[in-house]
């Protein structure tokens, strides 16, 4: 049997898939796989589908995972992302060999329960894959992938316990609303500018934006200089270039927003 937790059993229905496409939610520091496109279809889901959630308000630090009433398997997933970026090293090879597997989990009995979200993040522009994992992953000696669509799956350790997830080519799903997804083409330069602002905003360029750091400030506009002064008319660059005046604005002064465009 595999688990989510230890304490939270699943099956894997082989060859099942979710249908939703995934959206990368700059603002809110979020990866959802759901077919709901606004917030009122995403409280319904909760209410008529068991598994781990954020509470009442999103106010508990968790994962959602949701699971239909009837047949008890996976209907959407809401990830939160680390700003911790972390370098697994050689653990990073396991995943690559890893066993893959296409399906869905199924609980095996329904219930609620919690599911911290992975402290860690490695982005790997080579591979195209950004990596969300936990401390787990970080002892385990082998890795189950199990794809539950297209760009998204799920990495269970030599145990079977979940201790990771992966998303590829990220890039291809920016958003920064919960809306009908529109799509836009994939350039080489979003997919360089994503990488360069996923590397960028992190715990150790925080630190240095609350303290004011001038050469990181420096580095910060110029990234954002490069990606909104340039003649690509692109709804994932726009996406990208609010993400970094945001968080410019949040950590800078009123002086130094001021020199900011």
């Amino acid at each position: 049997m595999y688990k989510l937790t230890n304490n939270v059993g699943i099956e894997i229905i082989i060859g099942k898939q979710l249908s939703a496409i995934p959206r990368v939610i700059m603002h809110d520091v979020d990866i959802c796989l759901t077919t709901c496109n606004s917030v009122k279809e995403m409280d319904h889901e909760i209410l008529t589908t068991n598994g781990s959630d954020k509470g009442w308000l999103f106010t508990e630090d968790n994962d959602t995972f949701r699971f239909n009433a009837q047949d008890n398997l996976l209907t959407s997933v809401y990830l939160d992302y680390s700003e911790l970026d972390r370098c697994p090293g050689s653990m990073f090879d396991l995943v690559t060999e890893a066993k893959k597997i296409v399906g869905i989990p199924k609980l095996v009995k329904p219930l609620s329960f919690d599911l911290e979200p992975f402290k860690y993040r490695y982005c790997v522009p080579s591979d195209s894959i950004f990596l969300g994992y936990g401390d787990i992953f970080l002892d385990s000696q082998e890795f189950t992938e199990l794809q539950i669509t297209e760009n998204v799956s799920l990495l269970f350790n030599e145990n079977n316990l979940y201790c990771a997830w992966l998303i590829k080519s990220p890039e291809q799903f920016l958003v920064n609303k919960i809306a009908p997804i529109e799509k836009y083409s994939v350039t080489p330069l979003l997919k360089k500018s994503f990488w360069d602002v996923f590397q960028f905003i992190n715990e150790e360029r925080i630190e240095l934006m609350k303290k004011e750091d001038m050469h990181t400030f420096q580095e910060l506009r110029a990234l954002y200089k490069s990606i909104s002064n340039n003649s690509e008319k692109n709804p994932g660059l726009e996406i990208l270039a609010e993400k970094l005046f945001d968080f410019a604005d949040r950590f800078s002064s009123q002086e130094q927003m001021l020199h900011f465009h």
